[in-house]
């Protein structure tokens, strides 16, 4: 299973998959916040808009899954009507937030929440969805699983499904993020079943390899090309970093005392958000400013 799944809960254009230079880490000035849902044993923070509303979720004393908005110092609980657990994974700056919920069969589906209704999303022939992000035109991307048991990208606009698959993969693709710009950033299982990350712009796909990992995931990717993620080096199992690639630099982002940090949202002021565990093994969600 790729290391970004949170269950228990034909675009096949002209691709190329040249890897992405990254060079060699650098490091930043770094401003660090913590985000933690007040009676929660665990917060993970997903996503941040223009006007740096935060979306995630939390786990509860019971160990149920709630997605939230933070707007300020003011948290929000998202719940999808009658399930069993929601998480909040994305947000534009229309405040449209789209995670996934599990329904009492156990199954898990996508959805978008714009202005109190809640619309599920579910790729026609999906056993299982992730709805992963939104843009501020309304375009979805995410992940499905489909009756063989594969794992394939797509993006919703305007009522239309668009599958993605990394043309390298025989196995599982995740679209994760989308900028204004439609670009779209992921991770995919080669044929060796070595996890990558991706860039897909303008029909053509670019694999994004950390330097020196073995995994690799691409998370979002905001107007001005930036890209954040995380990597590991020590398989599947972690611990992995966050990382952030600007132009040529590239920052290896590690929340101070944690023992693995990973960076899941960004917004066009570079403002990054994600989740760190502590040296006692308790997840935080995290902010981190430039």
């Amino acid at each position: 299973m790729p290391i970004r799944r949170l269950s228990t809960l034909p675009l096949l254009c002209l691709s190329v998959t040249l890897s992405l230079s990254l060079g060699v880490p650098k490091v930043q000035a770094q401003t660090f916040t913590t985000i933690d849902v007040p009676g929660a044993i665990e917060t993970d923070a997903n996503g941040i808009n223009k006007a740096g509303t935060i979306v995630g979720f939390y786990l509860d004393a019971n160990s149920v899954n709630h997605g939230f908005a933070k707007v300020g110092a003011t948290i929000k609980t998202i719940n999808v009507p009658n399930s069993t657990g929601t998480l909040a994974y994305g947000i534009n700056d229309h405040q449209q937030v789209v995670g996934w919920y599990v329904a009492p069969n156990g199954v898990t589906h996508g959805y978008m929440l714009d202005q109190g209704t809640f619309t599920t999303i579910d790729p026609p022939g999906s056993t299982f969805t992730n709805a992963w992000r939104i843009n501020n035109a309304g375009t979805i991307v995410g992940a499905y699983v489909d009756i063989a048991g594969i794992f394939h990208g797509f993006s919703l606009s305007g009522g239309t499904y668009t599958l993605i698959d990394e043309p390298n993969t025989l196995t599982l693709t995740e679209a994760l993020g989308i900028s204004n710009t439609g670009r779209i950033v992921g991770l995919y299982f080669d044929t060796a079943n070595v996890q990558h990350g991706f860039l897909l712009s303008n029909g053509h796909y670019s694999r994004i390899d950390y330097p020196g990992s073995n995994v690799t995931a691409a998370d979002q990717i905001n107007d001005s090309g930036e890209v954040v993620g995380l990597y590991g080096t020590n398989g599947s199992s972690g611990p992995f970093h966050g990382w952030a690639k600007n132009g040529t630099q590239v920052t290896t982002i590690d929340f101070p005392g944690s023992t693995e940090t990973r960076c899941r949202g960004l917004n066009n002021a570079g403002v990054i958000v994600g989740r760190y565990t502590d040296a006692g093994g308790v997840i935080h969600g995290m902010m981190r400013t430039p």
